[in-house]
Parts: C-alpha cells; sequence; structure tokens
C-alpha cells in the first residue's frame, strides 16, 4: 500500500501532466476521482500554488495569506458543486446514462483544475507598474477567466464580485485622496463608506463616484452600451478625469443608467434591481426580458456563443428564474416554454489546440 507521500507525489505528476493535455483516459478518471474527494482540499490547494510559484517568484510562505486561502476553498467549492451537479444530470432517472457519459460530464467539469492554478495566479500576481499615468502607484490585477467568477476584498474593505471575463485594477494601496479603480466586464461592488476619500469606477467612457453604496457595474468591451444599477446609497455619474470631472447625472436606488458608448447618449430609468445584481449568487433571473438580453446573459454565464436567426425573436419577452441548471437544461426549457427551437455545433479545434466557443443557433418555431 502507497504511503501518503507516494501517492502525493505521483498525483502531483498526474496533475502536471493534465495541465499538458498529456494524460490517458484512465489516468483522466483517476484524477477525477481523487478531486471529488474532499479530503484531498489541502492538496489540491498545495498543488495550485506550485503550478504558478514557477511564474511568481514569490515564496510560499507569501502566498499562504487569508485572501488566497479564501479563494482557493471557494474555487474548490464550486469544483466540488459542478462535478456534483454533472453527475445528478447524467443519472437522473428515467433514463439512466451509462458510464461513459458520467465519466464525460465529470471531465467537462473538471476543465476548470487548470483555472486553479491559472485564477490563483493572475488574483494573487505580482503588482504591476505600467498603467500609463500612474508610475507613482502600484496596481495590483484581478481577472476572471469566461465562464468563471470570484470576489475579494479591496485594501479599504470593499467588497467586490467579479463577473465571468472580467478584469479589475486596483491600487496597493488607495491614495491619501480617493479610491480608484478601473473595470472591464462586470463587477458589483458594496463600497465601505467613507465620506472624506471618494470611490470612484473608471468603467470606459462611464466614471463613477460613490462614498459608501451597493451596485452593479458592466463595461464589456464587446458591447456597446455601459451600465450601472443602483442598489442602495447614491451615485453620481461623471465624464473625463476626476480632477477635471463633468457630471453627467445623479441616479437613485432602484435605477439603472446606460450609456450608449458610440452615441454619447445616456438614460436613467426605473428597474428591478434583483434581476441585474443576481448573477453574484449565481442565479439568472429574467422578468419580461426581451429575448435578445436573456442570449446576451446566456453567452457571458457560459462562455457560448449563442444568436437569434429571425431579428423578430429580439423582441419576445421570457420570464424564468435559474440557478443550477445547466446550459443544456436551459435550452431545453426555453424551447417548452418559448416558441423556439435551437441548434447547438460542437466547439471547433483552432490552429493553437485550443477550441472556439460552442456555437446555438435560435430560430423560430413555425
Amino acid at each position: 500500500m502507497p504511503d501518503t507521500k507516494d501517492l502525493q507525489a505521483r498525483y502531483s505528476v498526474l496533475f502536471k501532466n493534465y495541465l499538458n493535455n498529456a494524460c490517458s483516459v484512465r489516468e483522466v478518471e483517476e484524477i477525477l476521482n481523487f478531486i471529488e474527494n474532499p479530503l484531498h482540499a489541502d492538496f489540491l490547494r498545495q498543488e495550485a500554488n506550485s503550478q504558478f510559484l514557477s511564474i511568481d517568484q514569490r515564496s510560499n510562505d507569501e502566498l499562504k495569506t487569508p485572501e488566497t486561502q479564501s479563494s482557493m476553498d471557494r474555487i474548490l467549492d464550486r469544483l466540488h458543486k459542478q462535478i456534483s451537479q454533472q453527475e445528478k444530470e447524467y443519472t437522473v432517472a428515467p433514463v439512466r446514462k451509462n458510464k461513459f457519459m458520467v465519466f464525460f460530464a465529470k471531465a467537462a467539469a473538471i476543465l476548470i483544475l487548470p483555472l486553479l492554478a491559472y485564477s490563483a495566479y493572475l488574483t494573487f500576481k505580482t503588482p504591476d507598474k505600467s498603467i500609463a499615468g500612474s508610475a507613482q502607484v502600484t496596481w495590483q490585477t484581478v481577472k476572471t477567466a469566461a465562464g468563471m467568477q470570484t470576489d475579494f476584498i479591496l485594501p479599504d474593505g470593499s467588497h467586490v464580485w467579479l463577473n465571468s471575463g472580467s478584469v479589475l485594477e486596483y491600487p496597493v494601496a488607495f491614495a491619501h485622496d480617493i479610491r480608484q479603480v478601473k473595470l472591464t466586464g462586470e463587477a458589483f461592488f458594496d463600497v465601505k463608506k467613507d465620506r472624506l476619500h471618494p470611490f470612484i469606477v473608471n468603467a470606459g467612457s462611464l466614471n463613477i463616484e460613490v462614498k459608501g453604496t451597493r451596485f452593479n457595474v458592466c463595461n464589456y468591451l464587446n458591447e456597446t452600451n455601459s451600465e450601472i444599477t443602483l442598489e442602495s446609497g447614491s451615485v453620481r455619474l461623471f465624464a473625463g478625469d476626476y480632477k477635471d470631472k463633468k457630471t453627467m447625472t445623479f441616479i437613485k436606488p432602484g435605477q439603472r443608467a446606460i450609456l450608449d458608448n458610440n452615441l454619447g447618449k445616456l438614460s436613467v430609468s426605473e428597474v428591478d434591481v434583483e434581476k441585474h445584481t443576481s448573477w453574484k449568487e449565481g442565479q439568472l433571473i429574467f422578468r419580461d426580458d426581451k429575448m435578445d438580453e436573456v442570449v446576451l446573459k446566456l453567452n457571458r454565464k457560459f462562455n457560448v456563443d449563442i444568436s437569434l436567426q429571425d431579428p423578430e425573436l429580439k423582441e419576445y419577452v421570457y420570464t424564468a428564474t435559474f440557478e443550477d441548471e445547466s446550459l443544456a437544461q436551459i435550452l431545453g426549457l426555453l424551447k417548452i416554454s418559448a416558441p423556439v427551437n435551437y441548434v447547438a455545433y460542437k466547439p471547433i479545434r483552432l490552429d493553437d489546440n485550443s477550441f472556439s466557443k460552442q456555437k446555438i443557433i435560435i430560430t423560430r418555431r413555425k
């Protein structure tokens, strides 16, 4: 019977082979069984550290902070939850899938294993001093891979949830006068109250000033609009640099401001805040939303490319709440409850051996 050290040495090699796409099917199944056991969480955490220690030159002791351990715990919890969810989906009565389908579902789930090391590295990597105009400020960068989410605490105690495919840049230590961050993608902020030191979010053309507020900001590079939804507190929107800012408007709790980046047009409306912020709780809430909004949120959450073939479908309104459902389950429910059909295409292997996003086309049912 191999001792603990021998087993850990074996799995350390297997993980490295997996990350290099050099595992056999039997070895992948062995890794799956190992990962599923919560007793191996500490070892998995150490493996993640060792994977990015080869990139980041800090010592292991420097990485053993409460923040890194908390981040690792959240990632491992999500990993176990996803594997369990996939197993249930493929073994539910009345149609019990074969062993290969269960294995395939679990294997798909641990595609986030490489992101365990990658996310940890991106979250706690060596700070960057290269941001233009900030030569005297040391900046930290947090990134989330497509299809992933994370949350963390800023130096001032503010809490941030970062959605799929997003980037937040912030100083390691905030300046004496303001607390300034830069967002690309989507984030929910719970800002610690400090009336003497305004909290500034640079989100493309949309700049935000708060002093102690809960709000959601969306600013994806490939989307036309930037937007903010206010849950509580007060927000001032402005254009230009903070020192020579030009006030655009103030918004109140329960309001959503949308800036058309092409036209420079700003609109403010009353909204259901919950459906715009529920993503941080793992939910998708649609309440009389147009189908193009539904597709947009599904693309963000599942990192896929869904398109509406019929222009008339964009105006169709849809109401539903999803939490633990897979993309296949959501599409199946959509097909039952709306006048649509869909065709899902397998991802295509690209020249660099990566895969394209899965393409899904939704059509109007006649």
